[in-house]
Order: C-alpha cells, then structure tokens, then sequence
C-alpha cells in the first residue's frame, strides 16, 4: 500500500553480523561454509522482486550442513532478541517506515519485521534484508506463513512494487440499512492480468476490506454531526463541498480509505441530501 526505499544493508552484512553473534563455534564454522551461497540466495530474491517474480524463489529447507531450524535462528536469536547481535539493524529496518506506520496497510503502527517470503519455507532468506517489511501486528498474523504459488498470488512488496500511482481501491455505500462504506477492488482495466490480481491478493491477505470498513464506519458518527451544522447554514451545497474538500485533502493518498470514504460519499445524492441523518448517533 505504500512504498518503502530499498534498505541500505547488504545481505553479506547482515548475515557476517547475525553469525558473528553465534557462540557455538561449530555452527558458526557451518554458518561460515554457506555464506557464498545465502549470499547468493539473496541476490536472486532481489533479481526476481525486481520482476515481479517472487513466486519462482525455490525453496529450501536446508542449505548445506545448516538445517532450518538453525537458519531461523539466526533471526529470532540475532536479530529480534533483545540481546542479539543484528538487533540494531532490526531495529533500523524496522524504523525504517515513516511515522512507523504500516506500508502494507497504511493503518496500523509497525510493531514486528514481516518475513515476506516466510522463513518456515525460506529459511535461507532469513535474515536477508529485502525480505524483511516493517509490519502491523495485524497484517503479519494476516500474512503468517502463506507464500506465493504463482505470479498472481504475490502480495505487495513496498520494497519492489508502487501500487500508489493509480486508485484501485473503491467503495459503495449501503443504505439497506444505517449507511455503512464497502471497500472493493477494481483495478484500472489497462494494468496487465497479474498486476490487477496481486492488487486483489493483497487487499484480501491483508484484509483491508475488514481495517478499512472498521476505521471508516467508525468516523461516519462524528461525522454526521459535522455535517449536521454545516447544512444549517450552507445546506446540501455546503455538505457537498465540504466532503469534496476533504477528499482533495486526502488525494496525495488515492487508496486510503479517507480518500475513498470522503470520494464514494461527495458523489452520492442520497447521502449529501440528508441521508447523513442515518447515521446511528
């Protein structure tokens, strides 16, 4: 959802520091034999995100004499423990998104690193930067260990991916009841197949229909009294302009769901002639 720049620490870096910090000295010498190839490893993650192909990563569950269990180590013991000693660059990464706000969701406060290639199936990319994204609690549970079978099922990369050029993210307002805002995906028809599919991957992985129908909904009821005084003096023009107003406010930001709200609700008659007053108080 937002973009993030490319993380300053080589792979070679990170990986000579997590295993700098292992004190057994016969898996440090293990560790050791693989670099050439973990190395290797991450220059291929980031040949491929380059285009759009992730999902052609191959597997490993083991590289040379290190097993899984141990190339994850080098991340849960080096670098998110508290203690070990890549945490600073743990802790750069993942102080690396703006206001520590999510990139993949544009909601949430970064609290974790999002494996974006799991490292239950690519521990070999465990420790890799590239494949580490500043997350919300939220959206790394969402994710957890899923991982793409082909070109579609990738999710956004905020290293690799601008999806924040065009708006692709809509809503609709249902009146059936107490108005309620409905986020969907319509990506623009001229975008290749794949890319308007990761568009909807991403928004249903990181369920922000669910992050973005809660916080809009919710700002609908101080809204209604808002709007409620503006029509005392200005009426239906007034409603009208103010909403028009603050989508402009938000259009730096065309998939937010400020813009989206503000966008559905300033083009629809129903609403900006009264129907505002359904809003539960």
């Amino acid at each position: 959802m937002r973009t993030l720049p490319m993380p300053p620490q080589s792979a070679a870096d990170v990986l000579a520091t997590c295993i700098g910090g292992v004190a057994d000295p016969a898996l440090r010498l293990r560790l050791e034999a693989i670099t050439g190839q973990l190395v290797a490893d991450a220059a291929n993650y980031d040949q491929l995100a380059r285009i759009q192909s992730l999902h052609q990563v191959v597997r490993s569950p083991n590289v040379g004499a290190v097993t899984r269990p141990e190339l994850e180590a080098l991340y849960s013991k080096q670098m998110s423990a508290s203690n070990g000693a890549a945490r600073v660059i743990y802790s750069a990464l993942r102080n690396a998104a703006p206001n520590g706000k999510c990139p993949l969701c544009g909601i949430g406060t970064v609290t974790v690193l999002d494996h974006h290639l799991p490292k239950a199936r690519y521990p070999n990319l465990s420790v890799c930067p590239f494949n580490l994204v500043p997350a919300c609690d939220f959206c790394n549970n969402a994710k957890r260990a899923r991982f793409p079978a082909c070109a579609e099922e990738q999710t956004l990369h905020p290293y690799y991916d601008d999806y924040t050029q065009q708006q692709w993210i809509f809503a609709q307002l249902d009146i059936a009841g107490p108005p309620v805002l409905l986020f969907h995906v319509i990506a623009p028809a001229h975008w290749p197949q794949v890319a308007r599919l990761r568009a909807k991957q991403h928004f249903d992985v990181v369920k922000l229909g669910v992050s973005y129908t809660s916080n809009a909904n919710d700002d609908l009821i101080p809204l209604r009294d808002h709007l409620t005084t503006i029509a005392a003096t200005k009426g239906a023009a007034g409603v009208q302009a103010y909403l028009a107003e603050e989508q402009a406010r938000y259009a730096a930001r065309l998939n937010c769901w400020q813009h989206v709200m503000f966008q559905t609700l300033a083009a629809n008659p129903w609403f900006i002639g009264g129907g505002y007053l359904q809003i539960p108080q």
